[in-house]
This record gives structure tokens, C-alpha cells and sequence, in this order.
């Protein structure tokens, strides 16, 4: 059994379960993030690696519960700077070579139909990102409208009002397109 990470503690930390629990979820965020699998590949190594040293060190402020949204802001961050980065590079990969969004889903079901999968990424792919990051971030990564304003660097009015216009605008293409049963 994994040892229970407190504060000033030199014990080591069992990584293994925390990992195992948040990975999936963070690679979601990740791929929103990033458009690309390997981009996303390694933002989120990058990601956990400033996490771990963070908290290894005893620099982190706040317990176990605040690493998902630490790994998240650090996703965030590291997502934009390489699409910085990487701009110039993807613009010219995108004028020779057609974008295939299947073969890098953001959405990975195990047991969900793969048709509803790629219908409602179709269609979170097609809004805004900023919407779409805030669905991702409040459906998926369940974290509260304050965690998402603290993330994104949005104000919380701001980041409720995106949530309930994302909400509309997928309501509203599902209505013209509805997920095949």
C-alpha cells in the first residue's frame, strides 16, 4: 500500500496509485490542449515531472487533493508554449499533409459506443476552444468553476457564463445532429 504523502514528510511518495487514477483524465485535457497526441504525449511528462519535483521537494502549497489542478495549470502552461513553439512547423505540416483528428481522439471510451464517442468529439471539436475547454475541464475533470477560473486565469463570472454558452451551443448542434442511438 502506498504511503500517505504530509507535509515536510521525507518519506517517499507511492506515485503509482495517483497516477493510475488521474493520467486518463489529464491526457484528455492534455490532447484538448495541445490538438496533438504527441504534443499531448509529452506536455502531460512534462506536466507530472514539475509535479513531482514540486511536491518531492516540499515546495507545494496544499495537499494531495490540489495536485490535479496543479498538473492541469502546468498542462495549461506547457501547452502554450509549445504551440508557440511548434506554429511555424504545424502550419507547413498542415499545407502538405490533410489534419486526420481521427487518428489522435481527444475522447477514448472503453466501454462506450465508438459512434457516440466520435459524435459528440466532432462536436467539441467544432466550438470554441475556450468553450470547449471549459466542458472538458468542468464534465471530465469534474473540477469546480472556481478550480477552472483558477486554471485558465478567467474570472468566475466569466468562466459560468462560457459553461452555460458551451452547454447551449452543444445542445443546439446536437439538435440538428443528434448522437445516433
Amino acid at each position: 500500500m502506498g504511503q500517505e504523502f504530509t507535509a515536510g514528510s521525507n518519506a517517499a511518495i507511492d506515485w503509482e496509485p495517483w497516477l493510475h487514477a488521474n493520467c486518463p483524465r489529464l491526457m484528455l485535457y492534455a490532447r484538448q490542449q495541445t490538438r496533438s497526441q504527441e504534443d499531448a504525449e509529452d506536455v502531460l511528462q512534462e506536466a507530472l515531472v514539475q509535479l513531482v519535483n514540486t511536491v518531492e521537494s516540499g515546495d507545494f502549497q496544499g495537499g494531495k487533493e490540489q495536485w490535479v489542478a496543479y498538473a492541469i495549470s502546468a498542462i495549461r502552461n506547457l501547452a502554450t508554449d509549445s504551440i508557440r513553439r511548434t506554429t511555424t512547423r504545424r502550419t507547413y505540416e498542415q499545407s502538405v499533409v490533410p489534419s486526420k483528428t481521427e487518428e489522435n481522439p481527444w475522447l477514448r471510451c472503453l466501454h462506450d459506443d465508438e459512434l457516440r464517442r466520435r459524435h459528440v468529439e466532432t462536436v467539441l471539436r467544432s466550438m470554441q476552444d475556450d468553450y470547449a475547454e471549459v466542458l472538458i475541464l468542468r464534465i471530465w475533470e469534474e473540477l469546480t468553476f472556481q478550480q477552472i477560473a483558477d486554471v485558465t486565469g478567467d474570472n468566475l463570472f466569466t468562466i459560468t457564463s462560457r459553461y452555460r454558452r458551451a452547454l447551449k451551443i452543444f445542445r443546439d448542434k446536437l439538435a440538428v445532429n443528434p448522437i445516433p442511438e
